[in-house]
């Protein structure tokens, strides 16, 4: 049986991936995870053919360890804990040490590279999007001749987001739902969680195909309007989508005083002249996001790829009964609430009185 090594596994985009290959029952998974007795890590090694490696993203050695033996390697690095300039190095130096230890096919999670598609406006550069973009477009440069072969899986925004994070509205006294946020009309290329782990398993599947290939998933395209509406149409309950300030949400949603783009990596984060504050991040994530100035998705090659796909927002927020109130789905607001524990512990200590 093939052994794949899965970095980000714990993660909201990693846990469907291990559970897909898993269940493939041709694959077996290593997990990479800093925490083997974390809740998340204990969850994946219940999975068949699963088993853990304790070990960072961040660590060299770790890395090495990590590929050594296997086959393949599905690499999702985590920009909210690294920050810009690091995952822009650790990305690449995945790679290389991954073709070193000899694997054979390397699927990178990204995102979309804004600055890129924005041809290179500054008024659309954010860390964590644009680090992934670098990183992705210098594995594809390296081709795909020698021993190991390529895949690039790009994500937009989830869309299980309107659970949990930066999309979820807020109930009102009457019963309605309110999504207020700088959204313009642009069309959110919003992905199932879920439906990563297919697309996933299908690059390792199908490498005659899948390599070099840059596959741009979503489930559907919607604009926060179209958001609302549906909402109404499967719930009967109202929704309503209200454009906002950008600086009115970033006061409302900003994790902490001065919080650094890297946020779940604490309030004690280094910092210096690259790096992006979270209001400077987010700022551009709204702009870019909000006027829908990403690449269009290819409906037709996802349908073949994944016939049984979530299709639609409707059938989403069908499936998943959505009725817009919070369900823990996002691994990084975990890792935020205990950033802020962290801030508020040494805020106290440090003025005792």
């Amino acid at each position: 049986m093939k052994e794949i090594v899965v970095i980000g596994g714990t993660g909201a985009q990693g846990l469907p991936v291990v559970k897909s290959l898993s269940a493939s029952k041709h694959f077996a998974v290593r997990v990479l995870t800093r925490d083997v007795n974390s809740a998340r890590a204990q969850q994946v090694a219940k999975l068949p053919n699963v088993t853990l490696i304790q070990g960072t993203q961040d660590n060299q050695k770790d890395l090495h360890r990590a590929f050594h033996g296997v086959y393949g390697a599905w690499v999702n690095t985590d920009g909210f804990t690294l920050g810009e300039k690091n995952e822009l190095f650790y990305g690449c130096r995945a790679y290389e040490i991954a073709r070193h230890e000899g694997v054979q096919h390397y699927v990178y999670a990204s995102t979309d590279y804004a600055l890129k598609d924005a041809n290179w406006n500054e008024l659309y550069h954010w860390g964590h999007n644009d680090a992934k973009g670098r990183v992705a477009d210098f594995i594809l440069a390296q081709g795909q001749k020698g021993a190991m072969k390529s895949s690039i899986l790009t994500t937009g925004p989830y869309m299980d987001m309107l659970l949990d994070g930066h999309f979820l509205p807020q109930e009102q006294p009457d019963g309605s739902f309110v999504w207020a946020n700088p959204a313009k009309s642009g069309k959110l290329p919003l992905i199932n969680l879920e439906d990563v782990g297919p697309y996933s398993l299908w690059l390792f599947d199908n490498l005659s195909e899948s390599a070099g290939m840059d596959l741009m998933v979503a489930t559907d395209e919607v604009t926060f309007e179209d958001i609302a509406a549906t909402f109404t149409k499967v719930t009967g309950k109202g929704g309503v989508h209200q454009y906002i300030p950008i600086e009115d949400w970033l006061n409302a949603a900003e994790p902490y005083p001065n919080a650094p783009a890297n946020f779940v990596a604490g309030p004690q984060a280094h910092r210096d002249e690259a790096s992006m504050t979270w209001r400077e991040n987010f700022t551009p994530w709204w702009k870019y996001w909000g006027e829908g100035v990403c690449q269009k998705r290819d409906f037709k090659l996802l349908d073949r790829i994944h016939p049984t796909r979530v299709k639609n927002l409707e059938d989403w927020m069908i499936k998943y009964k959505y009725e817009g109130r919070q369900r823990n789905v996002l691994k990084g607001v975990e890792d935020l609430k205990k950033a802020a524990r962290l801030m508020m512990d040494q805020a106290k200590s440090s003025n005792p009185n």
